[in-house]
């Protein structure tokens, strides 16, 4: 008995077959791509690691700032990221609709930041997203998941393994699940020093 794949597909169209054939292509390339890019993230040599994010990946990833190792992205060439920004070990990178990373950022271990979602309310469990901003002098702590588009705030703080739903103001300090206010913080504008940091990566 045919499967009920093999039927539908014998049912289309020659030129909806033929952009079904390449849409699988697509789909087998990018994610070939993607797992690339994650063992990429296994080389213990930021230098290296750099040099492939930027110029095999298409990641926006400046000189000066650092991405530590087991880094792993979704449509690499989607995520931008600022001078001087650090971003840290085991990282989950979300580009599909766009992620900008300000300057002088610092993002600890284990972030989660998402693009896209499924619509919990479409029949048929769409996917559904936005673009994310983290701005300059951010500051995300361990753990933290960040869900489609939120914007952080410049300067603006969030604790340890907190999931932020909505916008954080700028130059506040949020936590818990979900993000919520805790305070405000002093307007500290700093340079990052990475410098010293690609080097012990």
């Amino acid at each position: 008995m045919r499967s009920d794949k093999l039927q539908r597909y014998e049912e289309l169209s020659e030129s909806s077959r033929a952009f079904a054939v390449l849409k699988v292509i697509y789909l087998y390339l990018r994610d070939f791509n993607i797992f690339c890019a994650t063992l990429t993230g296994y080389i213990p040599f930021h230098i290296v690691r750099s040099a492939l994010y930027r110029g095999l990946f298409g990641v926006d990833l400046p000189h000066d700032s650092v991405v530590y190792w087991r880094c792993r992205f979704f449509v690499p060439d989607g995520v931008h990221i600022g001078h001087r920004s650090i971003i840290g070990n085991d990282a989950f990178l979300d580009g599909r609709n766009g992620l900008y990373i300000g300057n002088d950022v610092s993002i600890a271990a284990e972030v989660r930041i998402y693009t896209m979602e499924h619509d919990i309310a479409s029949t048929d469990f769409a996917m559904s997203g936005a673009s994310v901003r983290v701005d300059d002098w951010a500051f995300i702590g361990p753990r933290v998941t960040i869900l489609p588009g939120v914007r952080i705030g410049e300067g603006a703080v969030v604790a340890a393994g907190a999931v932020v739903t909505s916008d954080v103001e700028p130059w506040t300090m949020v936590g818990g699940v979900p993000a919520t206010f805790i305070k405000n913080r002093p307007i500290v504008k700093y340079a990052l020093d990475t410098k010293h940091k690609r080097a012990l990566q």
